[in-house]
């Protein structure tokens, strides 16, 4: 658990809450999601391990689209998505960005333009419901709008 405590309190320093960059590492340094088995009926949901692996799988796990090009990028802490989300379009660039606890999609979050302008700002609960105050920007990164959303 201390493992866990640790990584969220890094987020922040990341880069995910304050700006566009996040290091993912390279992809000989991650596992595929198709070299990933799924374990059903933990506490939080699934758990995911390496295959052929008993050990509950941390570091980054990935999907490719058929072009070769990342689709996600999420980090898992003993098989619990924990840490950083990453979603990007066909074409590469990237499309939004936030956290993980306990396989939920919560906290900090960004949505981006193709140019990897900031298009959307805020927090999410549970399953990427919008919560909070959002600011949504133009591509020059003032912002146009802003709306609170409730739980």
């Amino acid at each position: 658990m201390k493992r866990i405590i640790l990584l969220l309190c890094l987020i922040p320093l990341m880069g995910c809450a304050q700006n566009n960059t996040v290091v993912v590492p390279a992809q000989s340094d991650m596992v595929s999601m198709n070299d990933a088995t799924v374990e059903y009926g933990t506490p939080y949901g699934q758990q995911y391990f390496a295959k052929g692996s008993k050990e509950p799988y941390t570091g980054w796990l990935y999907a490719r689209y058929d072009n070769g090009e990342l689709e996600a990028a999420q980090q898992f802490v003993d098989g619990i998505g924990n840490g950083i989300w990453i979603n990007y379009n066909p074409d590469g660039s990237k499309e939004s960005q936030g956290t993980y606890v306990n396989n939920r999609t919560e906290g900090p979050a960004k949505l981006f333009y193709e140019d990897g302008s900031v298009k959307a700002a805020g927090e999410y609960i549970h399953l990427k419901r919008k919560i909070g105050w959002w600011n949504f920007y133009d591509r020059e990164g003032n912002v146009v709008s802003k709306r609170y959303f409730t739980r």
